[in-house]
């Protein structure tokens, strides 16, 4: 990744009638076949190169929160959502839509061995978020220890232990992986996310109907049913995507109708969780972390798709989302673009 630089905020010299100039500093956008742009103000007087140097960077903060405003109206006056109350779709649109925005402009801002670190970090407390949800009982520093080092935990069982560090595994095969959700993608992040642990089932859809699931009192597809109810929530998914409606959401709703179809004897919850996130990824949106002290609420939103309330589950995902990324982006953010004259790189120890 290429790190954005400041040059891009050209300089725009406005004359008034008055005969008195007016410079600005510019940073032009574009969303689809939108364009726009956002302005800051730096004096009657054209600068010189080292003072617009000066200027670019001492604005830059201002300019791209502007900017991510801008871009966030822009994109969530394209897209569609028909899934519940229009107003509060509309609000959960600009939510996300404006921390898609921030996470992007934070990410473009970075080099190319700060993205990695920031990625790895993010990683590592999904994995242990997303297990701790089923009941591993690693702790966090554990599992960094474990994807990192290979150290092994003390006193932890060696299905706990394949749990965790399976992720290794599945995080290899999502990156390289290029294409659309389909059930071959499915079958393949099972068989990564079980192996060692149950190699017999491993990658493969349950033909069972007789399943427990400890989260709520539902029925689940019967076996016979889950490849074409499958088939159908995805290509539902990419159809109403490709037609304008928010990414988000239908990622969402999709996530509701794998955990409802239950295609997964055991590890139903993380291989949902994973595709979720992967079409959240290909989308521009930010991974959700599934973090173990979330768990009530990722469950109470699944209930609420239960009762047809698909506002107050998609907006409990955003909630969960924005609550993990916004103020520590923002905050780091500002350090990026307006870091200490002997700083050198970035420090993303916040994280």
């Amino acid at each position: 990744m290429e790190k954005s630089s400041t040059k891009e905020y050209r300089l725009e010299r406005i004359a008034h009638q008055d005969g008195k100039n007016a410079f600005y500093l510019v940073k032009d956008i574009r969303i689809k076949h939108l364009k726009a742009k956002v302005t800051k103000y730096i004096g009657s007087t054209e600068p010189s190169l080292d003072e617009l140097s000066i200027l670019r960077t001492e604005h830059s903060f201002d300019l791209e929160i502007k900017a991510i405003e801008k871009k966030t109206e822009m994109s969530s006056s394209l897209l569609i959502t028909d899934r519940m109350d229009p107003d509060k779709g509309k609000a959960i649109i600009s939510s996300i839509e404006g921390l898609r925005f921030l996470c992007d402009t934070f990410s473009q801002h970075l080099t190319v061995s700060e993205v990695q670190r920031y990625e790895n970090l993010m990683e590592i407390q999904y994995v242990h978020g997303t297990t701790a949800i089923e009941g591993n009982t690693l702790s966090l520093d554990q599992t960094r220890s474990l994807i990192n080092d290979d150290i092994l935990p003390e006193n932890k069982s060696l299905r706990e232990v394949n749990e965790v560090q399976n992720f290794r595994k599945v995080r290899s095969y999502r990156i390289k992986h290029k294409g659309k959700v389909d059930l071959n993608f499915i079958r393949e992040l099972h068989r990564r996310i079980m192996d060692n642990i149950d190699n017999e089932s491993a990658g493969e859809f349950r033909r069972s109907d007789l399943v427990g699931i400890s989260i709520c009192d539902y029925q689940v597809s019967p076996s016979q049913m889950i490849e074409p109810e499958l088939e159908e929530a995805l290509a539902e998914y990419y159809e109403r995507i490709e037609s304008g409606h928010s990414p988000f959401i239908e990622a969402v709703i999709f996530h509701y109708k794998f955990e409802r179809i239950h295609p997964i004897t055991d590890g139903n919850g993380r291989t949902g969780r994973e595709v979720f996130n992967y079409m959240l990824e290909k989308a521009g949106y930010p991974r959700l972390l599934f973090l173990g002290k979330d768990r009530e609420k990722y469950i109470k939103a699944l209930k609420n798709g239960d009762k047809d309330d698909f506002g107050g589950m998609v907006g409990a995902f955003a909630q969960l989302l924005i609550a993990q990324r916004k103020t520590i982006i923002e905050e780091n953010l500002e350090r990026v673009l307006n870091p200490p004259t002997k700083s050198g790189q970035m420090r993303l120890t916040d994280f």
